[in-house]
């Protein structure tokens, strides 16, 4: 019997279960009782592979369906997994001994579904160049930081038109703030992507897109640890110096240890030659070993993962080949694991059941989407670009995507209630 820990704040609940260890993984299939074949979804791995067997045909079903009426398969993910949540499929008791049972549950799969994404931001850091960030033309500097400031100038200003601070407790103001800041983020994967459908990433504007989303994404993740560092400061200045120190050495380490290791490695390769497979599983290694050692400094592991891409080598030889090995499967299948498992956790009833944070969230998404899209609108349009492409970019630029999703999911993890 494992002993429930003391109760948790945020009126979370504590219980006692028991488990069985060493833990059962593999089961004999479905001869092993043939009268009770359900008995091999006790083993962790058959379940798992039920779970995801099940997520992939139910958001792929949802997708033939509503594609037809240009819903993308991002939504029908978010649509599917909103259908085998608690509120609805959950209530199915052969449904909830697959998802939601005590000893295994949907905690399996959000672990899977975690590590598939950490090995995505990890992609998307290969595929980022750093140079094009800092040697981005002015225009690029300018419209990626105006987008990112002027959805948080206009958050500022919400929270100051709203007359409840004074009676809003800390987790709230918490909640309005992380979702100003996620409204605001510009994320180079999501345009990335949004580029890659449109089949315009190779023209003038899919290319200004891309700059500015670089120059964006690296601001938000500088902004991000000011802010956490400015808290730490508040709490103990000593432990402020400490990650600083810590921070420094990792990025030192990851440019000027790794980088020039895996520079040896093309060197070392002969033109034409693929890459050994010995040093591609010793880079994803390093990248998961990255991940949990931010983990272990109390920062997001996903930071460590997508700093370590960011240090990888783009292009040909290397950077290309582990987008090629990798890149299908993450985001065929662990992608769509985290997007559905993601959206199972959202509670709908939970969601309309204080009508003054529903009316908050709908107003500032709308406004904080506004200023992001009329930004990036007349910035581009004041550089002589075209009033519809203008229109364009200020769209695309808006484009929220897993990695914003993703950015939700964390802080629900770290027990903040998001506006989602």
């Amino acid at each position: 019997m494992v002993e429930a820990p003391s109760p948790l704040p945020h009126q979370n609940d504590t219980y006692e279960f028991c488990i069985i260890l060493p833990p059962r993984i593999n089961s004999a299939g479905i001869w092993e009782n043939l009268a009770y074949p359900s008995t091999m979804l006790t083993y962790s791995l058959p379940l798992l592979e039920m779970q995801i067997v099940m997520i992939f045909v139910s958001s792929h079903l949802i997708y033939a369906i509503l594609k037809p009426l240009g819903i993308t398969l991002f939504a029908s993910q978010i649509i599917a997994g909103l259908i085998l949540g608690p509120p609805i499929m959950g209530k199915l008791n052969a449904f909830r001994n697959i998802f939601y049972r005590r000893e295994l549950g949907v905690e399996m799969i959000d672990a899977v579904s975690v590590f598939g994404f950490t090995l995505f931001i990890f992609l998307t850091g290969v595929k980022m160049d750093v140079k094009m960030a800092f040697n981005s033309t002015k225009k690029s500097v300018v419209i990626g930081i105006i987008s990112l400031l002027s959805p948080i100038v206009v958050g500022i200003v919400l929270h100051k038109t709203f007359n409840e601070h004074k009676r809003m407790n800390d987790v709230i103001k918490t909640e309005r703030i992380v979702g100003t800041l996620i409204e605001s983020t510009t994320s180079f994967s999501v345009i990335a992507c949004v580029l890659t459908e449109l089949k315009i990433i190779n023209s003038e504007l899919g290319r200004l897109a891309l700059s500015s989303a670089s120059v964006g994404d690296l601001s938000t993740l500088f902004l991000v640890q000011i802010i956490s560092l400015s808290q730490d400061w508040a709490t103990s200045p000593l432990l402020a110096l400490q990650r600083v120190l810590v921070a420094f050495l990792f990025i030192t380490v990851l440019f000027f240890v790794f980088r020039p290791m895996m520079f040896w490695i093309i060197k070392k390769t002969p033109e034409g030659e693929p890459i050994e497979e010995v040093y591609i599983v010793a880079i994803l290694m390093v990248a998961i070993g990255c991940a949990i050692f931010t983990h272990w400094t109390q920062q997001a592991p996903l930071i460590g993962a997508f700093l370590f891409g960011l240090a990888v080598p783009d292009g040909p030889p290397l950077g290309s080949t582990l987008i090629n090995k990798f890149e299908c499967f993450v985001n065929g299948i662990f992608l769509a694991v985290y997007i559905t498992a993601s959206a199972m956790r959202v509670n709908p009833r939970k969601m309309v059941s204080n009508p003054p944070r529903v009316k908050f969230s709908i107003i500032s998404f709308f406004l904080t989407f506004l200023a992001k899209f009329i930004s990036c609108f007349i910035a581009s349009f004041v550089s002589f670009m075209p009033f519809r492409d203008s229109l364009a970019f200020g769209l695309i630029m808006s484009s929220k995507g897993v990695v914003e999703l993703a950015y939700f999911s964390t802080f629900r993890d770290n027990w903040v209630s998001c506006p989602v």
